[in-house]
């Protein structure tokens, strides 16, 4: 097991996709899946993606939701 990316076992199981089919490389198809999920990764110089393990266990660091707007009146108490 890596210790900072997923292995080729893990990205299958991510992805489920561990063949090419419909003359579509595993990886390109892995790649599709990945954006389609909003996982970050980066293709490497041979198009295979690479996740960063750490961007799957993180937490998120989602904006914190605005207020919802009230009339001036209700908020003078």
């Amino acid at each position: 097991m890596s210790e900072f990316f997923l292995t080729d076992e893990e990205l299958c199981l991510l992805t489920g996709i561990a063949t090419g089919r419909d003359k579509r490389t595993r990886e390109e198809l892995q790649c599709e899946h990945l954006r389609k999920q909003g996982i970050a990764f980066y293709p490497n110089a041979r198009g295979k993606p690479v996740v960063v393990r750490e961007s799957l266990t993180a937490p998120k660091n989602a904006p914190a939701p605005k207020p919802a707007w009230e009339p001036k009146v209700l908020r003078m108490g």
